[in-house]
């Protein structure tokens, strides 16, 4: 009996649409009430499923935002990304240029947000700087999870 209802477990998890780190059948959301000029700013990226890429900068502009990643080589990638979206925006240069960045999730005071995409190929946790609380990485990891994502594929930063 054991073996029949791991067997039927196994099959229906094999089943589950995954495209690079998410689970495509899962929801997944956007900050409604996003504010882009309180995420404007330098953030560092404490956790990802990109190992090389260690930070990022946001700015307005009339076309959106400023968006520049911060390789961990020191190489940075400078780009516009246009709003596209509640809570989304699309850089057109970077390591994941033409894909809509949805922000899943942001403290209430805009120092720890969670990033990702739609189709699974990347997601990432920004602080404002190296050492983000317990607390606020223990939620972060909850969005991720809420969304689809393999929280054992996660790199943490620290």
């Amino acid at each position: 009996m054991h073996r029949l209802i791991f067997t039927l477990l196994f099959a229906i998890t094999a089943c589950a649409p995954v495209a690079g780190y998410r689970d495509l059948s899962a929801r997944i959301t956007s900050v409604a009430l996003f504010d882009p000029s309180l995420f404007k700013g330098d953030w560092v990226v404490v956790a990802s499923y990109d190992p090389a890429l260690c930070g990022v900068r946001a700015g307005i502009t009339p076309q959106g935002f400023y968006w520049v990643e911060r390789n961990c080589n020191g190489e940075e990638n400078h780009s516009i990304a246009p709003v596209t979206g509640p809570g989304r925006f699309t850089p057109k240069g970077g390591a994941h240029k033409g894909r809509e960045h949805w922000v899943m999730w942001v403290d209430q005071t805009y120092r720890t947000a969670v990033i990702g995409s739609v189709d699974g190929s990347f997601a990432m946790v920004l602080n404002r700087d190296q050492h983000i609380p317990p607390d606020r990485m223990q939620a972060a990891r909850e969005i991720l999870d809420w969304n689809g994502y393999d929280l054992g594929r996660l790199i943490i930063k620290q």
